[in-house]
């Protein structure tokens, strides 16, 4: 849990740099937060209020939100008409990631 903190904190504090670099800034830090947190919720939803296993609601969780970021860059692509960011692809895997071991070290 603690080096979980610090990888955050670290994830926080390159996310406030300036620079031109498509994987640091505060749209990466928004992708990878909102990724875990719905990580945790769609998980706390699919077990709790459906009463999934804890494998069912791990595998809901994960394919919900890693549609959801492919959707969404889709949509940046083709109804944007901006691009499509596989940097924000990997800040919401490492998103789920940190909501997998938030479920896994809480629950």
């Amino acid at each position: 849990m603690k080096r979980l903190i610090v990888i955050l904190l670290l994830i926080v504090s390159f996310s406030t740099l300036t620079a031109n670099n498509e994987w640091l800034g505060k749209d990466k830090i928004a992708h990878f937060t909102g990724s875990a947190f719905l990580t945790c919720w769609n998980y706390g939803l699919n077990k709790d209020f459906f009463e999934l296993s804890h494998e069912d609601s791990i595998y809901l969780s994960v394919s919900v939100n890693l549609t959801l970021g492919f959707c969404k860059e889709y949509s940046d692509k083709h109804l944007k008409k901006t691009k499509f960011s596989w940097q924000d692809v990997v800040y919401d895997t490492a998103g789920i990631a940190a909501g997998l071991l938030l479920i896994n070290t809480i629950r």
